[in-house]
């Protein structure tokens, strides 16, 4: 399954405030991950729509793909352990 649509699917919407997402797909408070964002130290993109005091907001499409990198590497390393 392709895991964008399943985002939107979940969401009915193309972006999400990074507080929606912050503590089920990235382990961590939204307060965290909104200082985090604010450093660019996220592995995903955060924008702003309309000003500094708007919500930081979160593409699906960048969601979807760091998850997907996410497993990728997650089945490399399950790979590399499994014995023959």
């Amino acid at each position: 399954m392709n895991t964008l649509f399943l985002l939107m699917a979940q969401y009915q919407k193309a972006a999400v405030s990074l507080n929606e997402i912050s503590e089920e797909y990235l382990g961590m408070t939204p307060r965290r991950a909104n200082e985090l964002a604010s450093a660019n130290r996220l592995p995903l993109a955060t924008f702003q729509l309309y000003s500094q005091k708007s919500p930081r907001m979160v593409h699906l499409s960048d969601l979807a793909d760091w998850l997907d990198t996410q497993r990728e590497a997650a089945r490399k390393q399950w790979s590399k352990s499994q014995v023959s």
